[in-house]
């Protein structure tokens, strides 16, 4: 599809800019979103090595889905020119977001003291493993370490198994929710003038421990370690995954009008006069001989016509998709979700579109993911230097 067409009055943030100086996933998924929502974001990358996520594969599937609507600028840091490069973007910028590890980004005179000396208005965020001051702040973080010490880990999995780190990266993507709130909230207190500026820390560890909330709640009234359930609940039944006669579907009848309208719609009345069933305390006591009662019902038909069934009953139930499958679900092939933007030159980006869905506002795709300096000519055009400054800039190896 071509891009995404929304006027600057739709977009929420169409008057703001972004200099991001991120990587892999925390912050880029982060800037991408306020870049979605209409701000303009530049993407400063090392030369030649550009963002990590460059090197992950597959390339560049792996990074375009986190990196649209950004101009990525190839630029040495470690250079004084370098730096009076970034210095010039952050003028006039109104939002500052880096991730490097607790004052290594005061080796690049980009502190929030030094940016704030030119631009006292500006909102600045440091994404952090640990955060400043904290034992763990020179502990490298990737978001496996989050979420073994976050706990995650441990309420990940069954009792059978080892803990498992979590099929998506929480860690990050928690850090990077809470990176989009509190840059979106610094915003409005500016705006307001309850703040001039505001400097903001999201510790990745912090952003995932508090993701825990009911599992966190669960050991406070018990005084213990909230268990590897699986696919069970502690406290719900039948909630879990079940065997149909093709594969696998979930059923999530937690409450016990929803278990009547399921006994229903199996046509197992004699489950509900079932004492072992009679209540949702007693369901969950005996869940497994409650799983294996469903199953053998569930067994005489295909997962489509169960969730079918199911549906219509007001029973909550879905199919398993994998990674591959859920690009055809009706929903999704309805809603869009996968979108493919072109490019020049170079094979399409494939990313799952930004999920809001706005009445009068919108978020749009104005920038496919960019090949590593892409626009550094253009966003140093705009900020005034001249081709020739650009060039020799090149020459020096500053820029490229």
């Amino acid at each position: 599809m071509p891009l995404t067409n929304a006027t600057a009055e739709q977009l929420p943030l169409s008057d703001l800019t972004v200099v991001d100086l991120t990587q892999v996933i925390a912050g880029p998924f982060a800037t991408m979103l306020l870049g979605d929502l209409g701000a303009e974001v530049v993407k400063i990358e090392a030369i030649g090595r550009g963002d990590r996520a460059r090197e992950f594969s597959p390339y560049p599937e792996y990074f375009d889905t986190i990196n649209r609507n950004k101009h990525s600028v190839a630029l040495d840091l470690k250079a004084e020119a370098g730096q009076a490069v970034a210095r010039t973007l952050l003028e006039d910028a109104d939002v500052f977001i880096e991730s490097m590890k607790p004052g290594r980004v005061e080796n690049f005179g980009l502190s929030y003291e030094a940016v704030r000396e030119i631009n006292p208005e500006i909102v600045y965020c440091s994404i952090s493993g640990f955060g400043r001051g904290s034992p763990y702040e020179d502990v490298p973080a990737w978001d496996m370490v989050v979420q073994a010490m976050s706990g995650i880990m441990s309420i990940t999995g069954t009792e059978e198994t080892p803990p498992l780190w979590s099929g998506l990266p929480s860690g990050d993507l928690a850090a990077a929710t809470y990176t989009v709130q509190s840059v979106l909230a610094a915003l409005y207190a500016r705006e307001t003038g309850q703040i001039e500026g505001e400097w903001v820390e999201v510790p990745m560890f912090d952003a995932a421990i508090s993701w825990l909330c009911a599992r966190a709640g669960y050991t406070w009234g018990t005084d213990e370690p909230f268990p590897r359930f699986g696919t069970y609940h502690p406290s719900a039944a039948p909630f879990g995954v079940f065997e149909a006669a093709d594969g696998s579907l979930v059923i999530a009848a937690s409450t016990d009008s929803l278990w009547q309208a399921l006994c229903a719609e199996l046509d197992r009345p004699d489950l509900l006069a079932d004492d072992r069933f009679d209540d949702r305390d007693k369901r969950v006591e005996h869940t497994d001989q409650l799983h294996d009662e469903l199953e053998a019902t569930l067994a005489a038909a295909s997962v489509e016509t169960w969730v079918e069934r199911l549906h219509d009953a007001g029973v909550p139930a879905g199919p398993i998709h994998d990674t591959k499958s859920v690009w055809q679900d009706d929903h999704v092939t309805q809603r869009g979700l996968q979108v493919t933007a072109e490019r020049d030159q170079r094979q399409d980006a494939q990313m799952v579109d930004h999920p809001i869905h706005f009445r009068n506002l919108a978020t749009s795709l104005r920038v496919p993911p960019q090949e590593l300096g892409e626009s550094t000519d253009d966003v140093l055009a705009e900020h005034g230097y001249s081709p020739e400054e650009v060039e020799r800039l090149r020459e020096q190896g500053v820029v490229d």
